[in-house]
């Protein structure tokens, strides 16, 4: 069952693909390469720029037939992604890439258990979605936590105790922070404290 779920993935993969353009669109999309309209024009000045012995004399022309039925010489595959590869990293076999671009075949984005990867695009676009999401949650606590004193706050002191909040949240969920502000620290002393003397209070 499982093999015919991956024969049928991949059909629909090779389906998707069957143009050269696509399987180039694809391949900058994984990369996180420019998306949307002057996408031609911007990559013809990539690699015109990164390697102008190759393609200082790219025409537009020949640039847009490559996003469309056309593929380019693999010499030229060749320069490209070795240009692309000065900004951009590439997460899988290049030579895979290389050959897919040309002639399609086996798709090479997959993981380990053979399942196809997210693009950097799907990728930043997930984090985009999730970060918008938040934000309306954070606002939703902010409203709850302050109660009476809601209607007291001005819209400028919500803004910042909302965007307090949300820089806390991206912190903790940076793996590359491994050090916790005084600050935040400071904000937990005092939540805890505020709370004993409540306590005490009663």
């Amino acid at each position: 069952m499982i093999a015919r779920t991956m024969n049928t993935n991949r059909n629909t993969e090779l389906e998707a693909f069957e143009l050269p353009g696509d399987r180039l669109n694809h391949i900058l999309d994984q990369i996180g390469f420019k998306q949307g309209r002057g996408r031609v024009a911007e990559f013809q000045n990539y690699l015109a720029e990164k390697s102008p012995s190759v393609f200082a004399d790219l025409k537009y022309t020949t640039v847009r037939s490559w996003f469309q039925e056309h593929s380019p010489p693999m010499r030229k595959i060749d320069a490209a992604i070795q240009a692309l590869q000065f900004e951009y990293k590439f997460h899988h076999d290049i030579s895979q890439i290389k050959t897919w671009w040309k002639v399609g075949g086996f798709y090479p984005f997959v993981n380990e258990s053979g399942e196809p990867a997210p693009s950097i695009t799907d990728l930043q676009q997930e984090a985009k979605d999730n970060e918008e999401k938040l934000q309306f949650v954070i606002m939703s606590l902010v409203t709850e936590e302050t109660g009476e004193h809601f209607k007291s706050l001005s819209s400028k002191d919500l803004v910042k105790l909302k965007d307090k909040v949300a820089q806390f949240a991206q912190d903790y969920s940076d793996p590359f922070k491994t050090d916790c502000p005084s600050e935040y620290l400071r904000m937990a002393i005092k939540a805890e404290l505020s709370e004993l003397l409540n306590k005490k209070k009663k």
